[in-house]
């Protein structure tokens, strides 16, 4: 088989030129890249395409279950939250309290008697969130126990010893490079 050279100016492999290549002589079997201005037209496109494309977000940046809450449903949390208590601790009836409310509203010609018990009943839900991260925050999840090594009686193993770890070993004096010790040596000068 006899080799030769192809159009893009490369040799042939076993006589044969790739057929995915382009005018730069690249194997082109994948899809190119874009450049940013082949992508987007603008910088706020970026953010389009993300929410047109469900941009992944971690737990922390999506909207919390109050985020979209209306206005009159927090007031009406709020004022059942008061009424619940005002029922508990007093023994009134939250129909009753309507009433009263209504009849105060109607008497005076100020709201005031539904802003203290909103007011009121929003702190009740304060301290209630306030509560359960307490509780929360409290338990943790298991208990962390440490313990003295030095209590347990751990004996290092012959790898720990060799490694320089294993604490209390015995030293061996040291040797010279004829392989006698320093206090033999020491002997043999005398």
């Amino acid at each position: 088989m006899q080799e030769f050279i192809c159009p893009n100016g490369r040799m042939s492999v076993n006589g044969v030129c790739p057929i995915f290549e382009g005018d730069d002589g690249q194997i082109k079997d994948y899809q190119k890249p874009k450049t940013f201005d082949q992508k987007y037209t603008e910088i706020e496109d970026i953010e389009k395409q993300r929410k047109k494309s469900s941009f992944f977000k971690f737990d922390f940046e999506k909207p919390t279950e109050n985020a979209f809450e209306k206005a009159d449903n927090i007031i009406s949390k709020n004022i059942s939250a008061y009424d619940s208590f005002i029922e508990e601790k007093l023994g009134i009836p939250s129909k009753a309290q309507n009433i009263l409310r209504i009849g105060t509203t109607i008497a005076t010609g100020s709201l005031m008697p539904f802003a203290i018990p909103f007011i009121a009943g929003g702190a009740l839900n304060a301290a209630e969130n306030r509560r359960i991260e307490n509780i929360t925050m409290q338990d943790p999840q298991g208990t962390i126990q440490s313990y003295p090594t030095a209590t347990m009686n751990i004996q290092p193993t012959a790898q720990d010893i060799y490694r320089g770890g294993g604490g209390d070993r015995p030293s061996s004096p040291a040797k010279t490079s004829q392989g006698v010790t320093s206090a033999q040596h020491q002997a043999f000068r005398m």
